[in-house]
């Protein structure tokens, strides 16, 4: 890396006298056109994975119910558990109170925070080829990615991790163009979001007060920041274990968390990950050096290079590209804007250090990641000729490969699901026909949907009484977790309880009431009639109905 690059980059630099145009630099058109570039690719991945995001069973149907039940007074913590800070909740109950809680008004909030993420990486690049790398990469990989079968900026796992990616962008643009007031505001309000997003806003603060581009007011105003929020959390949830039992629960320290969580990071798989992320260093090698080499030749070897890192290896090479890039900064280059991108870039892939790629968890993760690689790239490295521009081959090259697997995956999503929240597709045709008669079938009333169907909650407009709704081996199969669960099912029986065959072997489990939760099951058998059951070769459900309800309805 040279400082040179750095005084290139006119991102975040007091303005010098201004040089001869250069005539190899995007002209206002061609930066337009670029941009135009970027709107259509989003529009592709949006039109081909129309109404294919959401998956019927995992994830996301959490932030779908629990902000309209805070909407109708239920109190987050206390009347459901919920595993994260409490930013995000209220933040979708505040804004679907005024747009609706369908499926299109969450369309909408996806399409929005979307919109601001490629806005701030576009302005906090400013230079029209590394922001038209990063943006591109965006909304072709993320936007709606497909590579855990739609969870993405749409539809995520958690809006908690999309929300404070949001917040995150900002605070990168904001501290990039020195507005540090900004950045501060928002690396507090991301930390609500996500646990993971608060330790990663104070690794950013700790590294830029490192490298003295902040303040100690700055330092102090992020402290208090962070205080007085805590103190005001831990007043308004005083009544609630917020902290112990849901954003801290004991579960997520357990072996099968434990398990879950090597898998993420790519400690589990580190020996493929490592060959990968050499992949990726061999392939971005090849390029920079290629590129010194002024033949056609180079320009086809270059391609060669570009195909073997399509595959995310390019990404996952910044799991080690991102530590060099900061230590650089730190040691040799504190003034560069290069500090502030590394920061951002080592902060939020904590989570996933061998695993940077944006698929599965990394969708959200390695957006930063990818705005690191722009700048290095296009920004911080000495340009010396027209070859620089093949560092848009392996940012292209991951667009369209991960832009035909979406058009693949979301082809399958044949079936359709109708709901009264709205209509959405299925690659699983049991699935979908089941789903749909529960949906026709389940009334008015209480239902609990095990294990992890609190989507069907959402897509029934019913309400579960218990305070668990996930039901997975990670969260339920301790004994004191399964104590409890079955005090409330006493305490507060549901109308009627949904169990679906979801699949739970990620955890290292055969299957709810099979290798855990046996005395939930026993429960539901004591307590409760079977009212109805489906079967299908790759899905199945079996209602049941309390026996009080079972009794009354029988009489009438």
């Amino acid at each position: 890396m040279s400082g040179a690059g750095s005084r290139e980059s006119g991102v975040g630099e007091k303005k010098a006298p201004s040089p001869t145009p250069d005539p190899r630099l995007p002209t206002p058109a061609i930066s337009l056109g670029l941009a135009i570039v970027v709107l259509a690719v989003a529009a592709i991945a949006f039109i081909q994975s129309y109404a294919r995001w959401l998956d019927p069973i995992i994830d996301t149907g959490r932030d779908l119910y629990i902000p309209e039940q805070i909407a109708k007074g239920a109190r987050l913590y206390r009347d459901i558990r919920y595993q994260y800070p409490p930013l995000t909740p209220y933040l979708l109950a505040l804004i679907t109170g005024g747009i609706g809680n369908s499926l299109a008004a969450y369309m909408a909030i996806g399409i929005a925070q979307s919109m601001t993420i490629a806005a701030s990486l576009w302005v906090a690049l400013r230079k029209p080829l590394p922001a038209f790398a990063a943006t591109l990469t965006f909304v072709a990989i993320c936007f709606c990615g497909a590579s855990t079968w739609g969870a993405n900026f749409l539809f995520p796992y958690s809006y908690g991790a999309t929300f404070g990616m949001t917040l995150l962008c900002i605070a990168l643009a904001a501290f990039v163009h020195a507005r540090n007031v900004v950045a501060i505001a928002a690396l507090v309000l991301a930390s609500w979001c996500k646990v993971e997003y608060a330790v990663a806003a104070l690794v950013i603060v700790v590294i830029l007060a490192v490298a003295r581009r902040i303040t100690v007011r700055q330092i102090a105003a992020y402290g208090a920041g962070m205080g007085l929020s805590i103190a005001a959390v831990a007043f308004y949830f005083r009544d609630t274990h917020w902290w112990s039992e849901n954003v801290f629960a004991a579960w997520q320290h357990g072996a099968r968390a434990a398990r879950f969580f090597a898998v993420v990071s790519g400690l589990a798989g580190w020996r493929d990950h490592a060959v990968q992320i050499a992949i990726g260093l061999a392939g971005i090698a090849a390029i920079f050096f290629l590129q010194r080499w002024r033949h056609w030749l180079a320009a086809v070897a270059i391609i060669v290079a570009t195909v073997l890192i399509a595959d995310h290896s390019f990404f996952r090479a910044w799991a080690v590209l991102q530590w060099v890039a900061l230590v650089w900064g730190l040691v040799r280059d504190r003034e560069s804007p290069l500090v502030i991108f590394a920061a951002f870039s080592v902060a939020t892939t904590l989570r996933i250090p061998l695993n940077v790629s944006p698929s599965w968890y990394g969708f959200v993760l390695t957006v930063p990641a990818i705005a690191l690689a722009a700048y290095t790239l296009f920004c911080y490295l000495p340009r010396r000729n027209v070859m620089a521009l093949f560092w848009l081959a392996p940012f292209v090259a991951n667009a369209g490969a991960d832009l035909w697997q979406q058009h693949q995956r979301y082809a399958q999503k044949q079936y359709a699901i109708v709901s009264p929240r709205g209509t959405f597709y299925d690659w699983n045709r049991d699935r979908a026909a089941i789903l749909n008669r529960v949906i026709a079938t389940v009334p008015d009333g209480t239902l609990a949907v095990m294990p992890e169907g609190i989507t069907i909650n959402y897509l029934t407009r019913t309400r579960t009484p218990l305070t668990f709704h996930t039901f997975t081996p990670v969260e339920t199969a301790d004994a004191a977790v399964e104590d409890e669960i079955v005090r409330e099912l006493t305490a507060h029986p549901p109308d009627r309880v949904l169990l679906v065959s979801r699949d739970v072997r990620e955890y290292g489990s055969r299957g709810f009431g099979i290798d855990y939760d046996l005395r939930v099951i026993g429960l539901l058998r004591a307590r409760y009639g079977v009212e109805q059951v489906w079967h299908g070769e790759r899905f199945e459900a079996m209602l049941f109905q309390n026996a009080k309800t079972h009794r009354r309805n029988a009489n009438d």
